[in-house]
């Protein structure tokens, strides 16, 4: 069954409400091209602790957890500097000491000349994945049974 193009139009949300619906439950932050955040929405900041005043015009790195390879983020500033997305799961810090942990996806944004502007990260908290590991060793068994079989 297929819903009439009319139908769907009248039922699609408007821009703005999946925007309010992203700001609820994703983790975003925006930089400058050199890192310095621009913008954290409320999220980010109860996630870490900090208040917006506290992080804008800081390093995203503030929140970077010691024990990750500087390799990674090389890897990310390479990725996005070249105009491409960039994910990853990593474990960051708040202004406490807790740790907490990502699915990270930092991209591009773009003026209208497809110049490189500022830099957007959309995050999700996935502590409740660290604690239930055998949900997640499951599904990564399904996936590379799946992908096995594909190749």
């Amino acid at each position: 069954m297929s819903i009439a193009p009319s139908t769907a139009a009248n039922i699609a949300p408007s821009n703005q409400a999946l925007l309010d619906a992203l700001d609820k439950v994703a983790v975003i932050s925006t930089t400058d091209l050199q890192g310095n955040i621009t913008y954290a929405n409320e999220l980010f900041c109860r996630l870490t602790g900090y208040t917006s005043d506290e992080l804008v015009g800081r390093p995203h790195s503030l929140v970077r957890h010691p024990d990750v390879p500087k390799s990674l983020y090389k890897n990310m500033w390479d990725t996005i500097r070249d105009g491409r997305i960039w994910t990853s799961i990593i474990p960051n810090v708040g202004k406490d000491g807790s740790v907490y942990v990502v699915d990270t996806t930092v991209q591009p944004m773009f003026d209208d000349t497809g110049k490189v502007t500022s830099y957007i990260s959309i995050r999700r908290m996935v502590n409740d994945l660290m604690e239930d590991f055998e949900a997640v060793e499951q599904a990564k068994e399904i996936f590379d049974d799946y992908y096995d079989r594909q190749h």
